[in-house]
């Protein structure tokens, strides 16, 4: 990704459309925003990346891949460490009277087609880039991939934007690839509750 620059997204909200068959991501891009939908193809790569990713930067496993069970532990850490955080945030907005900025990206200037993504860690962040084609195209017109958005994360916010896409991808009753065997269960647990 050192390659290419990224506009960085500031906000992300996600969703499933059923009309669509995709996810539906709304990025807030500093000044503008878009809509970046991805395919099933394209999230199943990103959730198998990022998963990747996380398991290999894991500090306990010193090189090797995290083990299923420090994935899941630190799934649940990450999730009660950003509950904190918003808890924090809430009491500080209340305190000092003002509001917080909105969690929706502003209205959408342009919609991308999601075709390709690019994980990797780098200096305890998790990096993700996306590459897509603006939409609508003209029927037959063959676009190269362009930077959409890239997105920089701590390892909880990591956790958590794959936690939303495994949400999503079962909303969408798409499954969960094998390398989340982790979550599948965590998920599985989190329903029943």
């Amino acid at each position: 990704m050192s390659e290419q620059r990224f506009p960085r997204a500031r906000r992300v909200a996600l969703g499933y459309s059923p009309v669509e068959d995709r996810l539906q991501l709304r990025l807030g891009l500093g000044d503008r925003a878009c809509v970046a939908w991805l395919p099933r193809r394209v999230t199943g790569v990103v959730i198998d990346r990022l998963n990747e990713a996380l398991r290999r930067s894991h500090p306990a496993g010193e090189g090797a891949p995290a083990a299923d069970a420090v994935m899941a532990l630190e799934h649940v850490a990450a999730r009660s460490e950003l509950a904190g955080q918003k808890g924090a945030e809430a009491k500080s907005e209340q305190s000092t009277g003002e509001g917080a900025q909105p969690t929706e990206p502003g209205e959408p200037t342009a919609h991308y087609l999601i075709t390709e993504a690019r994980v990797e860690a780098r200096e305890g962040q998790l990096l993700i880039g996306l590459l897509g084609v603006e939409q609508p195209t003209g029927a037959g017109l063959a676009q190269s991939p362009e930077p959409v958005a890239g997105l920089s994360l701590g390892r909880s916010q990591a956790h958590r934007f794959l936690s939303m896409l495994g949400e999503q991808s079962r909303a969408a009753q798409w499954g969960l690839p094998r390398s989340l065997n982790w979550m599948r269960r965590w998920l599985t647990r989190r329903r029943a509750e």
